[in-house]
């Protein structure tokens, strides 16, 4: 089986965060399939003028791991109901370009909240603005850990049922990317 390079993005900035902690089980279980970097999202808030002559060298070193990378994992809390702002800074970044680095870049979504929607609206949302940019999002498939409190802790993701669905979409999330690069010219 052919191992696929990804770029992981925690959409949280908490140093105890339930997200992040799941993105790095979500890499213990996807390490037969894949190499996983994570790459950080704190960059500088979009402003056009940053752009024009020289791009922070933050940003440009984000876009060429995006660039690269045979897809992108997103793990992410929900915040008021949809996107943390970290995160859509990240895209907007990614976005600003012809040849964006996420066009054709299959994606996957995945999201922990203690609340019972488990990140739901924020998915939908996300998968909008991935549309938008034209990636290839994974579809069904979606993940959504509700009770996070309960089912991560310092140690990461503890709940079986959640683990067995991660290793199921991890498995259809490389069948994904098979596909595509079979399928499409990058």
């Amino acid at each position: 089986m052919e191992k696929y390079k990804l770029i992981a993005l925690s959409g949280s900035l908490r140093k105890a965060s339930y997200n992040t902690a799941l993105l790095h089980s979500i890499i213990q279980l996807g390490e037969d399939r894949f190499d996983m970097e994570i790459a950080s999202i704190e960059l500088p808030l979009l402003n056009i003028d940053l752009i024009d002559p020289d791009e922070p060298e933050v940003v440009l070193s984000f876009k060429q791991k995006v660039r690269e990378a045979d897809g992108l994992l997103v793990v992410t809390p929900e915040y008021n109901h949809s996107i943390p702002g970290v995160l859509k800074n990240a895209i907007d970044w990614l976005s600003l370009e012809p040849g964006t680095p996420l066009r054709g870049k299959p994606v996957m979504i995945v999201g922990a909240s203690p609340g019972i929607l488990g990140t739901a609206r924020c998915q939908i949302h996300l998968r909008q603005v991935f549309a938008t940019n034209r990636t290839n999002t994974l579809p069904g498939n979606e993940i959504f850990i509700t009770h996070c409190k309960d089912k991560i802790d310092e140690n990461g993701l503890h709940d079986e049922r959640s683990i067995r669905h991660i290793d199921k979409t991890l498995s259809e999330y490389h069948d994904w990317i098979t596909f595509w690069k079979r399928n499409t010219k990058n």
